[in-house]
C-alpha cells in the first residue's frame, strides 16, 4: 500500500519526504525521494499568484507544470519500487489543501491502478484515514 500525509500528522512508519527542502522547515530528518519534489521555479510562480488569479486556474497551472517537468520524466513502476514497502509520502500542506503529494497519489493510482490513501499516524502508530481533494484527479487528467 502507498500512503500520503503531512509532516505534522505522520509521526511513524516508512516516512519519505517529497518536498524540495527535504522537510527541513518541519524538522524532518528522514528519507527523501527528491525525484518527486516540485521545481522551485513554477512553485514560486504558483505561490505568488495565489489570491491574484482564480484558485482553480492557478492550481491547473501547477498541475501542468508538475506533470510536464517532473512526473512525465518518471516511470511510475520504478518510482514505486524505489519507494519500498508501505511508503508514506510527506510534504507540508494540510490534508485538504492543494498539494503535489495529492497529484502524486492520483498519478500513481491512474498509471499503476493502485490505491493511495491519505493518512495521519500518531506516535503510537494509530492510523486515521483522511480524504484528499477530489478535484485533483480531474486537473491531472486534463494534462496527461
Amino acid at each position: 500500500m502507498i500512503y500520503t500525509g503531512n509532516y505534522a500528522n505522520c509521526l511513524s512508519g516508512n516516512l519519505i519526504s517529497i518536498s524540495f527542502d527535504r522537510g527541513k522547515d518541519a524538522d524532518f530528518h528522514g528519507r527523501c525521494y527528491s525525484k518527486l519534489a516540485p521545481i522551485r521555479t513554477f512553485w514560486r510562480i504558483w505561490k505568488q499568484n495565489r489570491g491574484i488569479i482564480p484558485e482553480r486556474e492557478n492550481n491547473q497551472y501547477y498541475v501542468k507544470c508538475y506533470f510536464d517537468q517532473v512526473l512525465s520524466h518518471l516511470d511510475p513502476q520504478t518510482v514505486l519500487q524505489e519507494l519500498g514497502d508501505d511508503p508514506i509520502l510527506l510534504c507540508y500542506e494540510k490534508d485538504q489543501e492543494f498539494c503535489h503529494r495529492h497529484i502524486v497519489a492520483e498519478w500513481l493510482e491512474m498509471t499503476l491502478h493502485v490505491e493511495v490513501k491519505e493518512i495521519a499516524i500518531d506516535e503510537a502508530g494509530n492510523i486515521t484515514f483522511l480524504e484528499r481533494p477530489k478535484y485533483i484527479r480531474e486537473l491531472l487528467e486534463q494534462v496527461m
